[in-house]
């Protein structure tokens, strides 16, 4: 039996079908990138999944397929931290067998850094073993073992699988190498035939490096998350009125003082937690763990005086809630009882609730997770309900089982990839739904929406751009990346030379002023019906106005509108293409006529730029009437709902020239973000 075969029949046993062969295909696109038997050649493949969508399967199925294919040395990195190297290694190790099987098949060799552990790898590989090497990434670990695997023959094809590859891996110093990034490069440059896998979730990074850096993937590998999968989409878009809990920003931990006590809406938090236990325990006793993740900031010390806090709350409940007894449960767990089943869960007869309620607070258990804890290892299996705080630690790579559960008090990072894999709570969580809370700030879970948006982009471009016969260099120079407005991709010290778009409002100073091109753009506005189009109030003004829900309608206007080849700041493809790719998760485009009544407005013209500024201001004060203009930047109520398209069609006519008749002049607004590209001579 293969490889291949043996591990589908384990997977068969928790995935379905239609799952296995689409991580199979991309195993087999990987693997097709690789070096041929006996040619040295290396190559980089981006391999890009969701956050906690299965990219362990990924990789365990890509080592399985990698043996068959005669790869006989896997140089796993699987974190930077111990915690998530032996939490990663342990997966890898049981879904292979190697810990099991009798075949004598696999060996496993974690940080083989010694000139013994080199010696017992190699007599290994003289025996035909296929030889699992996790590596902690980590400089010195890194390095040593390239020094054992410069030994082995240079005919040998090797395997390196880079996890949670944006992060530690990339270089983060200007004028030299940083450690880690070069320690990958002796690594890389130790096995001359090989094939290097980056796996992330958060690919910003990777994809904005130079072309020549080292880790600059030639190729990505776009893996798709199975059935029950539960991301950003389905938290923050599909079922944010279900899921979305707001945290005050008086709650939120931004100073460096520990809290006296506990916010109100963590103590709201823990209860919902308690509570969605209690009713998971009583219709599925076979669901724990179940947990409950708190996240408020990086500091330590902090983080401790939450853990105290939590562990108080739970001791007060234990001495005060009586079994069968419901008048001694407080409020606050009924209130979340009944909006947890308003959510979809099934109810249960109050007396079965307060028993189970009391073994969940008498089982719950409280787990520190950070550098300084005296535990570096959740053991899950000593209590259904477990209690996680920490920061940094519980952010990227580590997986919380059965969470359901989490309270994010801390600010929001303005970095895209670090505040997405802040996100635990994803993963596949289905049928958990229901008992699904994720309380957080309104600008943390604002910024979490707008990524989704982001993610969903950065895919359907890229794919769309490789498959056009583009690379992900030519991506990142003509396409890169939509962000949120005030967000940035990653961190500075990785990525240099980017160029910036922002979105919002941009204006056309020089339109076509020929005649005939102002009759063309006339029949365009009747084909979308603009010009008879009922007028829609804003503030006292009022605008001929149309809200289109399809992009061809919308498409076909800007590209087929008569203007000069050049005005001032307007770029007009980059232009059509932003309000395409708003288009697509927005599914709306408002149209509006700007007009004096149903004259003409008249502006200033000047020679080099044309008109000097196309919008009419707010006005400075209302009218005697209360009646006030909030500027034509600011219609459709753009101020407090900046998630828009607005194209503008300006009725002008150029001051001192009104007898040469009107000019259409475009105004578009493309939303409130940015797009982000590497600049073109890089």
């Amino acid at each position: 039996m293969s490889e291949v075969e043996r591990l589908d029949d384990v997977l068969a046993l928790s995935i379905d079908d239609q799952t296995r062969t689409g991580i199979w295909r991309s195993v087999e696109a990987i693997l097709e990138q690789g070096p041929q038997p006996e040619v040295a050649t290396e190559a980089t493949v981006l391999a890009l999944g969701y956050v906690q969508s299965g990219k362990t399967t990924s990789m365990t199925a890509l080592a399985a397929a990698a043996a068959d294919a005669g790869y006989q040395v896997i140089v796993a990195l699987l974190g930077s931290t111990n915690l998530l190297l032996g939490q990663n290694s342990e997966r890898l190790e049981l879904a292979l067998g190697i810990t099991t099987r009798s075949d004598y098949v696999w060996i496993s060799e974690t940080n083989p850094s010694t000139e013994t552990a080199g010696k017992k790898l190699r007599k290994f590989v003289d025996m035909g073993r296929v030889c699992l090497v996790p590596v902690l990434k980590h400089a010195g670990r890194i390095r040593a073992v390239a020094k054992q695997m410069e030994k082995i023959p240079d005919g040998l094809r090797v395997l390196i699988i880079d996890d949670e590859a944006d992060q530690a891996s990339l270089n983060t110093s200007k004028d030299s190498e940083s450690s880690t990034y070069a320690a990958i490069r002796e690594l890389r440059k130790a096995v001359p035939s090989h094939l290097y896998v980056q796996y992330t979730a958060t690919p910003y990074a990777p994809l904005l490096l130079d072309a020549a850096d080292i880790l600059s993937p030639q190729h990505v590998e776009f893996l798709t998350p199975g059935k029950g999968y539960t991301g950003g989409k389905q938290f923050f878009i599909d079922n944010a009125d279900r899921v979305v809990r707001s945290v005050p920003l008086l709650d939120e931990q931004a100073s460096k003082t520990p809290p006296l006590q506990l916010q109100k809406s963590l103590h709201r938090a823990l209860s919902a937690f308690l509570a969605g236990s209690a009713l998971l325990l009583i219709h599925d006793a076979a669901t724990p763990p179940i947990s409950m993740l708190v996240h408020s900031t990086a500091r330590n010390d902090v983080q401790a005086r939450y853990e105290f806090l939590i562990r108080r709350q739970l001791e007060q409940w234990r001495k005060t809630i009586a079994s069968g007894d419901l008048t001694t449960v407080p409020d606050v767990i009924l209130e979340e009882r009944r909006r947890i089943v308003a959510n979809g869960a099934a109810d249960v007869d109050d007396m079965q609730f307060v028993e189970k309620f009391k073994v969940v607070i008498n089982e719950a258990m409280t787990w520190l997770v950070n550098s300084t804890a005296d535990v570096n290892k959740v053991d899950w299996h000593v209590s259904p309900i477990h209690i996680l705080v920490g920061g940094n630690k519980l952010d990227r790579g580590f997986t919380v089982e059965g969470l359901t559960v989490t309270y994010m008090n801390r600010p929001a990072s303005p970095q895209v990839d670090t505040l997405e894999q802040r996100a635990r709570a994803f993963g596949y969580r289905g049928d958990l739904l229901p008992y699904c809370q994720f309380f957080a700030s309104k600008k943390t879970v604002r910024s979490l929406t707008e990524v989704v948006h982001t993610e969903e982009d950065l895919r359907a471009r890229l794919r769309e751009h490789i498959d056009n016969g583009g690379s992900v260099h030519t991506w990142a120079r003509e396409i890169g990346l939509l962000l949120p407005e005030g967000m940035t991709p990653t961190r500075s010290s990785v990525v240099t030379a980017l160029s910036t778009m922002g979105l919002g409002w941009h204006q056309m100073r020089a339109p076509s002023r020929l005649p005939d091109d102002t009759k063309q753009n006339r029949a365009l506005l009747d084909q979308i019906g603009l010009h008879s189009a009922p007028r829609s109030p804003q503030g006292r003004l009022s605008f001929r106005t149309v809200h289109l829900d399809s992009i061809e309608p919308v498409e076909q206007l800007l590209r087929r509108w008569a203007r000069p080849e050049y005005s001032p700041g307007w770029l007009h493809e980059e232009f059509v293409d932003a309000v395409v790719r708003g288009f697509a998760h927005l599914k709306r485009a408002t149209v509006m006529l700007m007009e004096d009544g149903d004259k003409p407005r008249t502006r200033s013209w000047s020679d080099d730029l044309g008109f000097v500024n196309l919008f009419q201001g707010r006005d400075l004060k209302p009218q005697p009437n209360g009646d006030f203009y909030p500027g034509d930047r600011f219609v459709e109520n753009l101020e407090d709902e900046p998630n828009q398209i607005v194209i503008q069609v300006h009725r002008t006519q150029v001051r001192q020239h009104e007898s040469d008749g009107e000019v259409l002049a475009l105004a578009i607004y493309l939303g409130s973000g940015l797009v982000v590209r590497k600049e073109s001579n890089v």
